[in-house]
């Protein structure tokens, strides 16, 4: 049976869940999922529409609506944004979606929670952990026995390695590094191409090579 799933965010990001769905649909012998549209509470989206696919309204829609009928997907990639969002939609009882592209490859010890978003080219290892409504996108390794926080956004080609704790709310931006046995604190932001060899606090951000946290005060 098709499953009917709203994806929650219509930026072009949500472009590319929606792409990525599509390639989940066309993989199977039957698609898996029908995108009924689009959620965003950006006011100059109502009426519009990303890859021919509408935007429904905002977050009133829920009110409107029988949630029950359908799956819902955050794409937002914003932790403390998504953080929200995920609070809101868990007021009104829904029920979430995990999509995981077809080229994942992923050990079959390897756990996902709901509400994640896996994107393609992504390697998961052994005994790694997604939590919840995290998202790792397109050409990352999780190596064994790491973990992804909830909410968390790895962004393309970046390296989590073996061990590794990333907390909840990580920012991890395209192809940085995280080396063996490190802590990454709660709602901590990486930059593009940093190298990290050291634990790092909460609510950090951390740039260069080796990365060097530059405050440890990141709003969230």
């Amino acid at each position: 049976m098709v499953k009917k799933i709203i994806l929650y965010g219509a930026s072009q990001y949500g472009g590319e869940v929606a792409d990525h769905i599509h390639d989940i649909n066309i993989s199977k012998p039957t698609p898996e999922w029908e995108i009924v549209g689009f959620l965003d509470d950006n006011e100059t989206m109502m009426g519009k529409e990303r890859n021919g696919i509408p935007v429904l309204g905002n977050k009133t829609w829920l009110d409107a609506n029988e949630v029950s009928h359908y799956y819902f997907l955050c794409c937002i990639g914003n932790p403390v944004v998504k953080r929200n969002i995920i609070a809101m939609l868990d007021s009104k009882n829904v029920k979430y979606a995990t999509i995981i592209h077809p080229s994942v490859i992923r050990s079959t010890s390897a756990q996902i929670s709901e509400g994640c978003i896996i994107m393609a080219g992504t390697i998961l290892s052994t005994f790694s952990v997604i939590e919840p409504h995290a998202i790792v996108n397109m050409a990352c390794t999780v190596a064994h026995n790491a973990i992804i926080g909830k909410y968390s956004n790895i962004n393309p080609g970046s390296r989590i390695s073996g061990n590794v704790i990333m907390g909840e709310g990580s920012f991890v931006g395209s192809n940085a590094v995280i080396f063996e046995n490190l802590k990454v604190g709660k709602y901590s932001k990486i930059s593009s191409l940093a190298m990290v060899y050291s634990n790092i606090p909460e609510t950090s951000i951390v740039m260069g090579v080796p990365g060097r946290v530059i405050d440890k005060n990141r709003a969230v």
